[in-house]
């Protein structure tokens, strides 16, 4: 393939597509060219979980950013450098960096059935668009215990409820707790970013709760991504997007 057109945004945003149509994006989302021209063309190829001043400050001119998160998600009215996310848009364009995201799309295709597989190692599993399933064999401590080696956690945010049963497992990356009210016969559901109110839902269910972190089910996005462009001749420098959270 001649290097010019390997390099050019459409090409590119079409071996994306096949990768993960961008069609199955939910209604809400904005994945896709975020910033940029069809027609235009990159010279190195970042992948990251977001888009942030410290990461455009390290990226070259003339490049192209893959993110997992949208940096434009409503419609912006304005363009001012001093506010977010108008200040990143404004560098990327004074840096001829390009922008395109993966969201709810890569989520479906991708993101679960590795964090399934590859990082928890359960090699029997379902998936149908955000929500894996699969059978434990164990109990709900068990479970815990090998999310926090897994995913290399101190501490795990969990609600146990008196449901005997750990059998029946569904897991949702990123942000999933809007899902709890649509459960049904699970005794336990693995995501991040679960509310207080949703909490209590779930409780109710009777179903036990793990909360990983919305960045520790997702800072996956470069390896999966740059690993899936590297089979295609194609080669990503993954960048660490640094979670916005501390723990004191």
């Amino acid at each position: 393939m001649p290097k010019k057109q390997k390099n050019n945004i459409s090409h590119l945003l079409d071996i994306l597509d096949s990768l993960s149509p961008f069609s199955l994006q939910e209604s809400w989302d904005n994945s896709g060219l975020i910033l940029g021209s069809k027609d235009g063309s990159f010279k190195q190829i970042y992948v990251a979980l977001e888009v942030t001043q410290e990461l455009l400050e390290q990226i070259k001119a003339d490049s192209l950013l893959i993110t997992h998160h949208p940096l434009i998600f409503s419609p912006l009215k304005q363009l001012i450098s001093e506010s977010y996310p108008s200040s990143l848009l404004c560098l990327a364009i004074q840096k001829n960096i390009q922008l395109i995201a993966m969201h709810t799309n890569f989520d479906k295709t991708h993101f679960g059935k590795y964090i399934t597989k590859e990082i928890l190692g359960i090699k029997n599993f379902s998936q149908e668009e955000f929500l894996v399933q699969f059978q434990w064999d164990s109990d709900f401590h068990s479970l815990c215990a090998l999310i926090k080696e897994k995913f290399k956690l101190q501490t795990l945010k969990i609600t146990q409820t008196t449901n005997p049963q750990c059998k029946n497992i569904a897991l949702i990356t990123g942000s999933g707790g809007s899902f709890i009210s649509k459960l049904n016969h699970i005794d336990c559901f693995i995501t991040g970013d679960i509310k207080y109110h949703e909490a209590m839902e779930g409780m109710q269910k009777n179903i036990h709760l793990i909360d990983c972190g919305h960045y520790e089910l997702e800072r996956y996005f470069g390896e999966i991504l740059s690993s899936l462009l590297t089979n295609l001749g194609y080669k990503a420098i993954i960048l660490d997007s640094k979670n916005p959270f501390s723990y004191i």
